[in-house]
């Protein structure tokens, strides 16, 4: 009869079915949670661009200003002063993306806030990836003070060392010259510039460093996490994963600038290069981590593509670090475009073979993409900087890191748990549930080592359907294995904790009793056993029962090895197969 009535199997795969939707559900509401934590962040910071939170806001305050733009990038503040006067120069604005480049300067006149008595003030410039930015200040004897900050500088010898270029200074009342900035980068940028009271530059310092201290206790933690499931869970994707979280976590700590105050901060080149050669190479690594997670799945092209890609990555991370940024920088903003396509295509594709796991997977490469998409459009001139393309990486990688470890997580608990059905598999018979003939080697071998130290430890039985061959010819092969199951179960209900239930290799049945038993206590196991067998079974047709034949090994045995001990109780349970009023006898 089936195991399974069909209304029953059904109710069980709508259950099934209800609960992937209820986890479903619950991994969608994590993730709107998470989407509009960003959105309020997004706004904060949109509200600080436009004046409408107070200055001890997280952007500080944008300040006025008009530009020039030096093309030749040789003029000096004499003749940019000239040019402001001629009126040559255009309102600065954040949004607008500036013609840097080629070696090209941009001069800006800034309109500090009045002030009625000295006020000190920080000028910042939230932007870690600038090469040079000069602020040149009006001194008391009529001369230019100038101070010096940007990537082209160690960050040690930075006025102020910090997460991007910022300058302290001194208000003065009705102060009569204007103070100028200069600016210089590798490729066009929007340049945005504010101005903070001294301590309100230091709370906010305080926040970001507060901020990202706890996202580098984060990523330890997850690289710890992943080393320990590597080494006890024996899977190297952990190994990929706790990689590809250093070098995009680092990475992300060059473009927050944090690397470059407290990492390398008397290396100007490699904070840098850094910026560049990082993220490009955390995104070959994320190809190959998902290369690692779909292996073996059946699709060899794409992995073959992931390949390919974290290849490219690692070609353009060279060509970074010992060419140059110039001639390469145009191509990042592609590569990565084209990574997160093949990211999103292939998390997709897992998340419909294994939602379980693919789901979280499919869920992290969303929140990197929808954060990372921002500071990538920024960097191919399309939008202007902004909190998002300042910050959405960091983000995106955020959530990313824990979603991407629960995936993990579930994947390796459920190799783990198909490895354990697998190895039990391999010890065990499959019609019974006994213990193959290996493994009752094996415990016949170690109940021997035991005798060497105790000779009065153990006993073997041998278990025989003596009317096997009576129950195949009368009612079929299926019915003869049935019989043989509920053998086994009537063996391991006379079993005790510890003992072992195995099948030998012709067919009978083994009983391994472990530690010490009396003559009285075998006979009694022995007749219950044969017991069992003759009483009626739903497994069996109405009228069939078990002869069950038993040969008893006590303790000490006398035959000295392993298979002496197994012929002569296969030579007992022969002889009460033949006796049909014997069903149990010691093997002397």
């Amino acid at each position: 009869m089936p195991l399974f009535s069909r209304p029953s199997f059904l109710s069980y795969q709508l259950a099934f079915r209800l609960g992937q939707w209820v986890r479903l559900r619950k991994l969608l509401a994590f993730v709107l949670a998470v989407c509009c934590f960003g959105a309020g962040l997004s706004v904060l910071a949109q509200d600080a661009q436009e004046g409408r939170a107070p200055a001890a806001s997280w952007l500080g305050r944008q300040g006025e200003a008009r530009v020039v733009v030096d093309a030749s990038g040789s003029q000096t503040l004499e003749q940019v002063r000239q040019r402001f006067a001629l009126g040559e120069a255009t309102p600065a604005s954040a949004d607008r993306i500036m013609p840097a480049g080629d070696g090209a300067a941009l001069w800006y006149e800034l309109a500090l806030p009045a002030v009625r008595v000295a006020t000190p003030l920080v000028l910042a410039l939230p932007h870690p990836g600038m090469n040079l930015v000069e602020l040149y200040r009006p001194a008391a004897d009529g001369s230019w003070h100038v101070e010096r900050s940007g990537d082209s500088i160690a960050v040690s010898q930075w006025p102020l060392r910090y997460l991007h270029p910022a300058f302290e200074l001194v208000q003065q009342p009705e102060e009569a010259r204007p103070t100028y900035l200069r600016v210089q980068h590798s490729h066009p940028i929007s340049v945005r510039w504010s101005v903070w009271r001294a301590r309100d530059f230091q709370e906010s310092s305080k926040r970001w460093h507060f901020l990202l201290g706890a996202y580098a206790g984060l990523v330890a933690l997850v690289i710890v996490i992943c080393t320990v499931n590597a080494y006890s869970w024996r899977d190297s994707i952990h190994f990929y994963y706790a990689a590809y979280v250093l070098v995009i976590a680092v990475g992300q700590f060059t473009l927050t600038g944090l690397a470059g105050e407290y990492f390398w901060p008397d290396n100007p080149w490699w904070n840098d290069a850094a910026s560049n050669v990082l993220p490009v190479t955390g995104a070959a690594l994320g190809h190959l981590f998902l290369r690692e997670l779909v292996r073996g799945r059946g699709v060899r092209w794409l992995t073959h593509l992931m390949l390919a890609l974290a290849a490219a990555g690692a070609v353009l991370a060279l060509c970074f670090l010992f060419v140059g940024r110039n001639p390469f920088f145009a191509l990042s903003g592609p590569y990565y475009l084209a990574s997160f396509v093949v990211y999103l295509g292939v998390a997709t594709w897992y998340a419909w073979r294994i939602p379980r796991v693919g789901l979280w997977v499919l869920a992290g490469m969303l929140a990197v993409l929808a954060g990372s998409v921002f500071p990538i459009l920024r960097n191919m001139q399309l939008v202007p900087l902004s909190f998002m393309t300042q910050y959405g990486a960091q983000l995106g990688v955020a959530i990313e890191i824990p979603l991407l470890l629960v995936a993990l997580y579930l994947r390796s608990r459920e190799r783990r748990s198909n490895q354990a059905r697998v190895g039990a598999m391999s010890r065990v018979d499959p019609l019974t549930g006994a213990a193959n003939h290996r493994v009752m080697l094996e415990r016949l071998h170690q109940l021997q080592q035991h005798q060497l130290r105790d000779p009065a430890l153990g006993v073997v039985l041998r278990v025989r359907i003596g009317n096997i061959q009576q129950i195949r010819d009368e009612y079929g092969l299926q019915v003869a294995q049935m019989a043989l199951v509920h053998a086994g179960a009537c063996i391991n209900q006379v079993a005790r904790e510890g003992d072992t239930v195995a099948r030998h290799r012709d067919g009978d049945f083994v009983l391994i009793l472990e530690g010490r038993v009396t003559r009285d206590q075998i006979s009694e196991i022995g007749q219950r056993l044969i017991a069992r067998g003759l009483s009626p079974s739903e497994l069996l047709p109405p009228g069939a029962v078990l002869q069950l034949k038993v040969g008893i090994a006590a303790a000490p045995f006398r035959a000295p090895a392993v298979a002496t001990l197994l012929q002569a109780l296969d030579a007992v349970v022969t002889e009460l197969a033949a006796r049909p009023g014997k069903a149990l006898r010691f093997l002397v």
